[in-house]
């Protein structure tokens, strides 16, 4: 192997390495220089492909029976971003994993964390917008689901759609990292995620566009990033 050829090896192996920072645009930016190297240097579309394939793990563990509400932001991230969601087992709990271009899944994995939080706090002041009114228990669950529903549909419409379309390459990376999973289960689950609606729905929507899914996170590898665009 050329001198050459070894040290442009090493820079995407660094790239790729940064593409699991917990700053989404730094690794964004990390990934896509691993693939305009990878061009460079002769690497066939298919090679590619499956090098860009990447898991990233959501940061909030879940329930090992996640509810229909969460099942609905998987679902709907799923869609926007094209990548395919798994539950792995972890100290009893769910960890979530969001597979695809690796790109993409940084995005989908910050996305989830995001709405979870904003989601619960959300529910939380509008339950208690009831306190002191005199509707009863029921009538207030099944507003909250209504709200929550139509704050999550809200949400979701906020994020981008980076969606391509089918993907060969993610088939056979999942067929491979994750052989022994049932994942078929897992997608059957979030297709029956539904509830009925009142008119808080159209409230809950409102206030979910309204949700901002652009906050970088972490510690910041620019320098980094400019050294690997130097070298």
């Amino acid at each position: 192997m050329s001198e050459r050829r070894q040290k442009a090896l090493q820079k995407i192996a660094k790239c790729l390495e940064l593409g699991h920072s917990t700053n989404i645009h730094e690794a964004a930016q990390a990934i896509r220089m691993a693939e305009r190297l990878m061009r460079k240097h002769g690497l066939e579309q298919s090679d590619i492909d499956f090098i860009r394939m990447g898991t990233t793990s959501a940061k909030q563990l879940l329930p090992s029976q996640p509810s229909q509400n969460i099942l609905r932001i998987i679902r709907g991230i799923n869609s926007r971003f094209g990548v395919e969601a798994v539950l792995l087992d972890h100290k009893g709990l769910k960890r979530l994993e969001f597979v695809g271009d690796a790109e993409r899944a940084i995005f989908a994995g910050f996305a989830f964390d995001v709405l979870y939080r904003e989601m619960h706090q959300q529910i939380g002041s509008f339950r208690n917008s009831f306190a002191g009114s005199g509707v009863s228990q029921h009538e207030v669950q099944r507003r909250v689901a209504s709200f929550t529903a139509g704050w999550i549909e809200g949400a979701l419409e906020k994020l981008p759609n980076l969606n391509p379309g089918h993907s060969d390459s993610l088939d056979d990376y999942l067929d491979q990292q994750f052989k022994n999973l049932d994942r078929e289960t897992f997608k059957a689950q979030i297709k029956k995620a539904m509830t009925q609606l009142t008119p808080d729905f159209e409230s809950g929507m409102k206030k979910g566009k309204k949700v901002s899914v652009n906050r970088p996170v972490g510690r910041d590898q620019s320098t980094v990033i400019k050294q690997l665009n130097q070298s």
